[in-house]
């Protein structure tokens, strides 16, 4: 009896410590971000000359097309946002994926953000992403993408509008016009698989309905399910012959991961207000304020006696 209990009271402490030892949520710190050499994330203190726009409070290697810039690390590897998938940064002169900023002044800077630092405050770090639709289209799969060193439940995580892609949106600026109330600006999140391809999905809209974001929104991810790779793409219904006019940038902060499923999950945070939704020809499309729209925000012309 005595080895019975004693048994019994090992079992016990070994489940107890398997469940205190399962749930665990991890949060981005990005004063851990380093490169894939292990070397600290620096932010450039003085103006460095470009032809488009100052870089300053930005990580100094936004440019840097080396193997050890391919990637941004974060909480000891936990985090890994892809950095310049292209390779490529033609002398300087280009980037995609993610890169980091401290930038404090929504001045249509394209590493800004409106709220003009991160949740931290103004001036404390952020993650910048710019999504490259010629990049994305010559991988088959986004140009932003954020893998885990394991298995995650992603919880939420926080969006902000970028200063250059706001100023486009209210003015019109940079190729683009001004939004009306038609049109929208879509962030797509999508957990991937081992291949890169998409097993579920989520929609913010930077843009819709004639408002658009103006600071960090803090978007519900736990509808997404279990993954170890988030990919970040972007759609607009302001389109020319060379693809978006709106730049199609974005800011992030926050993202929180758990080891353990979310116990309830919340509403689906596509749109803002009640919508209908419908199948046609194997496509979802959401009826709201009087358009149809596709799941990536794109305004489409159906009739009811189509549907």
């Amino acid at each position: 009896m005595k080895n019975f209990y004693l048994s019994f009271l090992v079992l016990c402490l070994i489940t107890l410590s398997t469940v205190c030892l399962k749930a665990e949520q991890i949060t981005l710190d990005l004063s851990t971000a380093t490169d894939l050499n292990g070397n600290p994330v620096t932010y450039s203190l003085s103006p460095i000359a470009h032809t488009y726009y100052d870089l300053t409070h930005v990580w100094t290697e936004t440019y840097n097309d080396a193997d050890s810039c391919a990637s941004i690390l974060v909480n000891n590897g936990v985090f890994r946002f892809s950095h310049l998938p292209s390779g490529m940064s033609y002398g300087g002169m280009s980037w995609e994926g993610f890169t980091l900023s401290i930038v404090s002044q929504d001045t249509a800077n394209v590493l800004g953000c409106v709220a003009n630092g991160g949740l931290n405050g103004v001036a404390t770090p952020y993650i910048i992403g710019y999504y490259s639709e010629w990049v994305s289209s010559s991988q088959g799969y986004s140009s932003n993408i954020i893998e885990f060193d394991q298995l995650y439940y992603p919880e939420y995580v926080y969006i902000c509008q970028n200063s250059n892609t706001h100023k486009a949106i209210k003015q019109g600026e940079f190729n683009a016009r001004p939004f009306t109330e038609q049109d929208t600006l879509a962030l797509i999140i999508q957990t991937l698989d081992s291949t890169k391809n998409p097993t579920a999905t989520t929609i913010y809209y930077l843009a819709i309905d004639g408002t658009c974001n103006e600071g960090w929104v803090k978007v519900p991810l736990t509808a997404l399910g279990q993954t170890s790779c988030l990919s970040f793409s972007m759609t607009t219904t302001d389109i020319g012959d060379w693809g978006a006019n709106t730049p199609l940038y974005f800011a992030l902060d926050g993202l929180t991961i758990n080891t353990e499923i979310p116990t309830a999950l919340p509403q689906n945070p596509t749109l803002h207000t009640p919508y209908t939704k419908v199948i046609q020809d194997g496509q979802l499309l959401l009826f709201h304020n009087g358009q149809w729209y596709t799941t990536t925000g794109q305004i489409v012309a159906i009739t009811y006696n189509s549907i």
